[in-house]
């Protein structure tokens, strides 16, 4: 600021905004109007008289002085009227900016004529609030006859107008009295709504020198604005794989824009971060139509209130009634459930009368009310994305993250992964030494645990370091190692062909089962859903029916490879002994079993005790049998070091093939003598391997090779 704009002392202060002449004598003329309707009801005391005659270019009558009756005033306003009138067409229309505005939004957002004067008026109040304590003395009552009498219409047509659900309130140009308030006044009945206060800075716009068309395109710019645009979706429809109705929402979506079909909405619902807005982006993009997004802050990070966003999202899908287009409400939660924002029967005119498709989403939709739900016509939910190509596609997404690759395979494994996941952990990598990757990793693993914990879910173990070159471990999982009637590949293969079928494993603790079961999943590119039997047990009558019926249906929706471990559990023979709660849930498993049309892989130790009528349910039993003598060895060359080699090739084939060992024989022998700091040495780790063998089948096995 400069001292010459304090200095100069003959500096009008100015208005902000214009006011025109032909404007200010149409609201002179109303405010004179409504005080002779009035008459001696007209409530003003004497400042808000004076004000008033101040306004009008009046001088208060000395006979006035202090005085706050009508009466006294009355001879001057007939004055002034008879002035002012005298010199006025009576047919003709009144001219002015704020007039040609009110003409333009009444043609695009369809208003009636009667609708396009209460418009008017209320837009006049708001530039002109001189006239507010007049508002202010016209009871509700008598408010309907005066507005008929301004606007020249009929008062019930008035009474229906500015009903909540009329065009007025439901675009947001008047405000809804919400929370049961009753209207007063015409102070109350003529408040401007949100929408129309959006408007009232174009007033201060020369747009008279605008052609109609120019008129026309520069409003609707300006109401357009309220609702912008989206920006393109970043990912492909196939990067969606976990949506199977993504087809169809396109094709749905694309005959109701070619058809101009009113009433189109899609429901799209999922946990929070899974990509349900990414996924709306893509579709409008796929279908190259503009994309509009009903905002939860206005420009000023304003929270925008529940019935703000609603009069948004119906003026826009007015203008655009024209045009090709989508509207996008995100977080419908907020608004579906005030029902003062909107009043049942409002739902069922946005939901059927909508011009042009509105696509709704929602973190959830066990919260609304079953006749909400009846008029979307499809309802989609997103769930989060699993298998190979969603790991592929988590992986590029946390390209940037500054960690080793081994760290980035490990957080595109995770349950709690999503788009929004990967996105949040991308930022927060922005603030790390890129020098420093494992650290980085342990600092993300330690703020995921923290973050999932305080969200009541777990984690996945932590990337592990490379193993020290010291260290014995168990190699890659090879198919041909395991021993099985009837063999591993051909069934494998018809599984691969057929993408179902149920098999039951059972055999020696450790001699693959569950091994077999991810390396399946993997070949098929499927998730695995693993479930110990006794996890599924329930305390409560009913309880093991309903894990076991969401189990298979979750394998179902996730097309994922379903192992169920230790099923002798669950179908033990059926007979007197039992109680009737746990025939009940044999039972309730059989029917799972047999209707289930994935791959199922159940796994017992106890083949003898299942019920016969449980073996039937299975297309193949599987049965695993020790290490044959050459996969033994093959299997002991890959962990043993290569200079025991020649000393283990040494070692007669029907030694090997007396041995009754499995892989977990194996692994839990590397095990035992690396707690025991012993050497990984062909004499250490058969010693160890017989111990195993010894504990588990009790036998007595001679020391040495032979």
């Amino acid at each position: 600021m400069q001292w010459g704009q304090l200095l100069d002392i003959d500096a009008s202060a100015g208005d902000d905004e214009r006011q025109e002449p032909e404007e200010r004598l149409l609201a002179q003329m109303i405010a004179v109007k409504m005080v002779t309707f009035l008459g001696k009801d007209t409530n003003l005391d004497s400042d808000e008289w004076r004000s008033l005659f101040s306004w009008l270019g009046l001088k208060v009558p000395k006979s006035a002085d202090d005085s706050h009756l009508y009466r006294d005033y009355a001879p001057a306003l007939k004055r002034w009227w008879r002035q002012h009138t005298r010199s006025l067409n009576p047919n003709a229309k009144a001219q002015g900016t704020l007039t040609l505005l009110c003409d333009e939004v009444a043609g695009l957002l369809q208003l009636s004529p009667l609708e396009k004067k209460l418009l008017m008026l209320t837009w006049l109040r708001l530039r002109h609030p001189i006239i507010n304590p007049v508002l202010l003395s016209v009871e509700e009552n008598r408010a309907r006859k005066l507005l008929a009498l301004l606007t020249g219409h009929d008062s019930d047509e008035v009474h229906l107008c500015l009903q909540d659900n009329g065009r007025l309130k439901r675009l947001g140009l008047l405000t809804t009295q919400s929370n049961g308030r009753l209207l007063l006044d015409l102070d109350d009945v003529l408040s401007s709504g949100p929408m129309l206060r959006n408007l009232a800075p174009l007033v201060n716009h020369d747009v008279r020198l605008l052609s109609s068309t120019a008129l026309r395109n520069f409003i609707t710019d300006s109401l357009m604005s309220l609702c912008p645009i989206q920006e393109a979706g970043r990912f492909s429809l196939a990067s969606f794989d976990a949506v199977p109705l993504r087809q169809l929402a396109i094709d749905y979506l694309q005959q109701a824009i070619h058809t101009q079909r009113a009433g189109a909405n899609i429901l799209v619902y999922g946990h929070p971060g899974v990509g349900k807005t990414e996924l709306v982006k893509t579709l409008a993009t796929h279908l190259n139509v503009p994309l509009y997004g009903v905002p939860v802050v206005d420009k000023g990070d304003d929270v925008l209130t529940p019935s703000k966003r609603l009069h948004r999202y119906q003026v826009v899908q007015k203008l655009i009634d024209q045009r090709p287009g989508m509207v996008m409400f995100d977080e419908i939660e907020d608004v579906i459930t005030d029902e003062d924002a909107l009043p049942k029967g409002w739902m069922n005119q946005l939901l059927e009368n909508n011009p042009k498709p509105g696509l709704w989403i929602s973190n959830s939709v066990s919260w609304l009310d079953p006749a909400y739900l009846r008029r979307f016509d499809l309802i989609i939910e997103v769930k989060a994305q699993r298998g190979e190509q969603a790991r592929e596609h988590f992986q590029q997404l946390l390209q940037t993250l500054p960690v080793t690759a081994q760290g980035r395979a490990h957080f595109s494994r995770q349950d709690w992964m999503t788009p929004a996941a990967a996105e949040q952990l991308c930022r927060l990598g922005q603030l790390m030494n890129p020098r420093t990757p494992q650290r980085n990793e342990q600092h993300l693993n330690t703020l995921m645990r923290h973050r999932l914990k305080a969200l009541g879910h777990t984690t996945g173990a932590s990337p592990q370091s490379p193993p020290l070159t010291d260290t014995p471990s168990m190699p890659a999982y090879r198919l041909e190692w395991l021993n099985t009637r009837p063999g591993l590949e051909s069934i494998t293969q018809r599984l691969t062909r057929r993408q179902r079928g149920r098999l039951c494993l059972h055999g020696l603790p450790g001699s693959g089962k569950t091994a077999l079961a991810r390396h399946l999943a993997k070949r098929l590119a499927r998730d695995l859903i693993t479930a110990h039997a006794s996890s599924l047990m329930d305390k409560y009558v009913g309880g093991t029916e309903a894990k076991l019926a969401a189990l298979f249906e979750q394998a179902r929706e996730q097309q994922a490879v379903l192992l169920l471990d230790e099923v002798d559990t669950l179908l033990m023979q059926r007979d007197n002994s039992m109680q009737s709660w746990e025939i009940s849930h044999t039972n309730e498993l059989l029917v799972q079993i047999e209707n289930f049309e994935g791959i199922l892989l159940a796994t017992t130790n106890r083949v003898d005790s299942l019920d016969r009528a449980v073996m039937r349910r299975f297309d193949l039993k599987v049965e695993f049998l020790p290490l044959a003598a050459e996969p033994l060895r093959d299997l002991l060359k890959a962990v043993l070091p290569e200079r025991d080699h020649a000393r283990l090739a040494a070692i007669p084939t029907q030694h090997l093939a007396s041995r009754r060992l499995t892989p977990g024989n194996v692994r839990t022998a590397l095990d035992q003598l690396d707690l025991r700091g012993l050497p990984l040495r062909l004499n250490t780790l058969m010693e160890a391997l017989t111990l195993e063998e010894r504990e588990q089948h009790g036998q007595r096995q001679p020391m040495g090779f032979l």
